[in-house]
């Protein structure tokens, strides 16, 4: 009996010593058998499982049996998760590269399914354009021919040549074109009033003067309420302004190039017939000319875009 009982207690004395590593080699088993089941059962990585279809836009277009919208919802439903994805930190170029080339993959296959897709055209422009940390802005370019084609598909909607005239003037200083397209959209229905005069800063910020008075002109006369006109007929002065100071620039620069030095004054400029004769200030001031041929009026700033100027303050567009 005593034999019996030693044996029995040498056997309880090894099962109890090995019993932690028999549960450590089960816990690792269930470790790895769970690992493996959640492997297979685990949703697709973000980027791999937004893209478009592999068939082009306009083979599938035919084929959709009138499911075309739905299709186009899925791919705008795509890009709006992979521009909520990236969060509020911003990213160098290479970061978020990806992200970049798929909002413009499933942006473009939405609005080639549906062209007349104002939404999409809408986001696009507001959501692909991206600052990063290393002094670059990525997507312009591709929002911006999105935009064209939304103008293009969609001209009843004046979202869309406003948001292509900002990116226009603001990341690219492309000011005649910003300017046409604000112009574009202060025509339409719903319109603010204030795009209008946008339009006209840009148009002179741009050189198209002629263009930019044949708006005012246009949405004075259009314009129902007093107050609004009398904006117009202010613009109007501006612009008149505008053309006067450049005529005596003009002006300057020929007689520098024929004295080899700068006019000391407007009245110089006249004296010596490059200027026809000295313009009336249309807002009730006088026109004075600077040290280096640069005109300005005492009345009034001239209509320039003050401020960040796109491609000229250093951002490079990618």
């Amino acid at each position: 009996m005593t034999r019996d009982g030693d044996a029995q207690v040498n056997v309880t004395s090894r099962v109890r010593a090995v019993a932690p590593l028999l549960l450590l080699f089960v816990l690792a088993a269930s470790s790895a058998l769970l690992r493996s089941r959640a492997e297979r059962i685990l949703p697709a990585a973000v980027d791999a499982s937004f893209d478009i279809p592999a068939f082009p836009a306009e083979v599938v277009r035919p084929f959709s049996f009138g499911l075309r919208s739905v299709v186009s919802d899925l791919m705008f439903l795509q890009a709006i998760q992979v521009h909520g994805g990236r969060g509020s930190k911003m990213l160098t170029v290479r970061q978020g590269l990806h992200d970049d080339r798929a909002m413009n993959r499933l942006l473009t296959y939405a609005t080639d399914l549906d062209p007349q897709f104002a939404g999409a055209y809408r986001f696009a422009g507001n959501s692909m354009p991206r600052q990063t940390i290393d002094g670059k802005v990525t997507n312009v370019l591709e929002a911006a021919a999105l935009l064209g084609k939304g103008m293009r598909e969609r001209p009843d909607d004046w979202h869309i040549p406003f948001t292509l005239g900002f990116i226009d003037s603001y990341f690219l200083a492309r000011f005649e074109e910003a300017g046409r397209s604000f112009a574009a959209a202060a025509r339409l229905p719903g319109a603010p009033p204030w795009v209008g005069l946008l339009a006209t800063r840009n148009l002179t910020e741009g050189g198209d003067l002629a263009f930019a008075e044949q708006l005012a002109t246009a949405m004075g006369e259009q314009a129902t309420e007093e107050s609004s006109q009398r904006e117009w007929e202010e613009r109007l002065l501006d612009l008149r302004m505008e053309r006067d100071l450049r005529e005596i620039e003009a002006a300057a620069a020929r007689y520098a190039a024929r004295t080899g030095q700068h006019a000391p004054s407007i009245a110089a400029l006249v004296r010596a017939g490059d200027l026809a004769g000295e313009p009336s200030e249309p807002h009730g001031g006088r026109y004075q000319l600077g040290e280096i041929g640069e005109a300005r009026s005492t009345a009034k700033a001239r209509l320039r875009i003050r401020g960040r100027r796109g491609t000229l303050a250093a951002v490079e567009v990618q």
